[in-house]
């Protein structure tokens, strides 16, 4: 660009507005951990200023991770160059978030957690929702939030109808509208916004169809797409109770690394995301961590220490982060994971 275009340019628009590329390559970002799972498929975690859409069947987990990653977000570690502490903000659309989902959540500050939901003599519609999430990205910067669901979003119009009367709401052309004017603001303010949408069920010939309610709009300007496809009971134990449930997620769609990746993740009831467990059945996997029979040693830990069973070795690495971060990073080292957190 001529060194005359590139002055009046600045000086109609503004210097902000005409980068190099160098200063694109350089600018520094904080990447927010998920998962040890999650994060292997994501290429480290997800950056700042990421549009992200979480999928899936009813019941899944897709919540659960969203709060847990909201709790993570709000550590000091992952501030970076913030004026302020970064605020999570929660549209509780579909109103069901409970007390014990918050408590169940391990570290998330609930004074910086704020829920925005419909009320005795105040129902929310879709476009008051939206008007919210837009004001929330514009308004504060670096804020987590966590739009549930999408799917459950109900416009003025169909409130207002009678049940007697089909009325055929816009809905689609509305969220279109709110991806069309948030995605440019969410690098630049550096917000995370997590949208969740469900599959529904139709049955077939013997099959159940799944398919998503959300309108196609959310596919064209997100960042990363992770479906929650199946799940099944955790037991302690092969005769044990239920712990918790295994989740698997795949990736529909990401600008972190390759689609296609599939991993399984573990939700552990009063825990959320089971990051323990989670590190642990990896490192298995890969042989990081050394199986015989019932078994695991840690051999690239001193002392090697020996455990019999997989909840005595999550526990050990629950308790000891210095042996968690340290299986971490030789995790990420084997799956050549790149993506680093600069602050």
């Amino acid at each position: 660009m001529a060194a005359s275009l590139k002055e009046d340019v600045k000086k109609k628009f503004g210097d902000e507005i005409l980068l190099s590329a160098t200063s694109i390559v350089d600018r520094e970002s904080v990447v927010v951990p998920v998962s040890p799972a999650l994060d292997i498929i994501l290429n480290g975690g997800i950056p700042e200023g990421s549009f992200i859409v979480f999928t899936g069947q009813p019941k899944c987990g897709k919540t659960t991770t969203s709060l847990d990653f909201a709790a993570t977000a709000q550590k000091p570690e992952y501030q970076g160059n913030l004026k302020n502490p970064r605020q999570a903000y929660y549209l509780n659309i579909e109103g069901r978030l409970k007390k014990r989902d918050l408590e169940g959540i391990p570290g998330l500050d609930l004074e910086r957690f704020n829920v925005i939901g419909s009320q005795q003599g105040k129902i929310l519609h879709a476009e008051e929702y939206l008007q919210i999430a837009e004001r929330i990205i514009n308004e504060e910067p670096g804020s987590i939030l966590i739009i549930d669901s999408y799917s459950a979003l109900c416009t003025e119009a169909e409130i207002t109808s009678s049940m007697d009367k089909m009325q055929r709401a816009d809905g689609a052309k509305l969220l279109a509208k709110f991806c069309r004017k948030v995605a440019n603001v969410i690098p630049v303010n550096k917000n995370i916004v997590m949208g969740i949408t469900h599959l529904m069920g139709n049955p077939g010939y013997g099959n159940v169809e799944w398919k998503e309610k959300s309108g196609q709009a959310i596919a064209y300007q997100t960042d990363v797409k992770l479906r929650a496809k199946m799940f099944k009971a955790w037991h302690s134990g092969a005769d044990g109770p239920q712990i918790g449930q295994e989740v698997d997620w795949t990736v529909l769609c990401s600008a972190l690394g390759p689609p296609g990746g599939n991993i399984k993740s573990y939700i552990r009831y009063g825990i959320g995301v089971d990051k323990a467990m989670e590190l642990v059945s990896l490192c298995v996997d890969f042989g990081i961590i050394a199986k015989g029979g019932a078994w695991y040693t840690l051999t690239s830990i001193k002392d090697k220490p020996k455990f019999q069973g997989t909840e005595k070795l999550r526990q050990y690495v629950f308790d000891n982060p210095k042996v968690y971060d340290k299986l971490m990073d030789e995790l990420r080292e084997t799956m050549g994971v790149t993506c680093k957190s600069k602050t």
